[in-house]
């Protein structure tokens, strides 16, 4: 009997000791990142310029332009849900096109900086499976949400063909960093147009932002909405945080891989929202585009369920 029960209790430990060596190597600590002040946009007190003064803004003063994008989504907007059409280079190879339905709500900080981010994405298109047979069993992953001071901060990813389907891990371990190029924290319109305009607003207090304004146009990628387009030229190949609160890389390899010297904005013209994004090396290769369409703006709250993992199953 005593020697079933120290059988027993080894090959409980054996499980327990594999479980913990195969959790690190699904879920690998990131490389040590220099963290960055989370960028905030205080809107001036003044009420956003009309119609034919933004459309002179985008053609002379895009940073301008963003300023006014942020101040008026601030205005009551509390959320969104919209389809995201994306396609990205990761570690340097380019993903399959994806298409996500997208809900976020709680993007813009309060005075005290403090935010309530909730995000949920279901993929409809060119999901990734977890890319560990060992421990996650190589499933697919058909939808990821966080939710900001719940499950201590993790993320949750939800696999429908998985013994355990949902499974929760921090939002910027490895796994996370080799699936996207942009952290789940900053998904969302408000988060795109402040990464933008804080990137921009940099260049142009340095002497270094270049800018060609290419005109309206009808953006089928963004539903057909009419959009002003606005493409950057670098001057050297940059690349973007994961997160907004990191600095940038900096590893040459890091750049070469990743980098892109071109980025062109697509801002609806009536709603003020930076609607699309392409960015492309300097040979024109594709380095990501992200594309939102169906577009709703909400006020107000969402269902009490919106943010659960029972709706990110169903």
């Amino acid at each position: 009997m005593v020697r079933r029960v120290a059988v027993a209790l080894l090959v409980t430990a054996t499980l327990v000791l594999a479980g913990f060596g195969a959790y690190s190597i699904a879920f690998p600590s990131p490389p040590n990142v220099e963290k960055a002040e989370v960028p905030d946009f205080r809107p001036a007190d003044a009420p956003p310029p009309p119609a034919d003064e933004f459309a002179e803004l985008a053609k002379t003063d895009p940073v301008a332009m963003l300023a006014a994008c942020l101040a008026n989504y601030r205005q009551g907007t509390k959320g969104f849900t919209a389809v995201l059409a994306k396609q990205e280079r990761v570690m340097g190879k380019l993903a399959t096109p994806e298409l996500v339905r997208l809900t976020v709500w709680g993007d813009v900080p309060a005075p005290d900086k403090a935010t309530q981010i909730r995000v949920r994405m279901i993929w409809d298109k060119g999901a990734k499976t977890d890319g560990n047979p060992l421990f996650l069993g190589e499933k697919e992953i058909r939808g990821t949400m966080y939710v900001e001071g719940k499950h201590d901060n993790q993320m949750v990813v939800y696999r429908p063909e998985a013994t355990l389907k949902e499974w929760y891990f921090d939002p910027k371990v490895t796994m996370a960093r080799k699936a996207s190029r942009y952290c789940i924290t900053d998904a969302g319109l408000y988060r795109s147009m402040l990464r933008t305009y804080t990137a921009w607003d940099k260049r142009k207090a340095a002497g270094e932002l270049k800018t060609t304004y290419l005109g309206k146009r009808h953006v089928p990628e963004a539903g057909g909405r009419e959009c002003y387009v606005v493409k950057r030229t670098c001057l050297q190949p940059e690349v973007d945080s994961f997160a907004l609160d990191e600095q940038p890389p900096t590893d040459p390899a890091v750049v070469a891989r990743d980098g892109f010297t071109e980025v062109t904005l697509f801002i609806d013209c009536e709603r003020r929202l930076q609607v699309g994004t392409v960015i492309r090396r300097a040979d024109g290769d594709l380095v990501g585009e992200y594309f939102f369409r169906d577009v709703v703006l909400t006020t107000g709250e969402f269902p009490p369920d919106t943010f659960t993992a029972t709706a990110l199953r169903n």
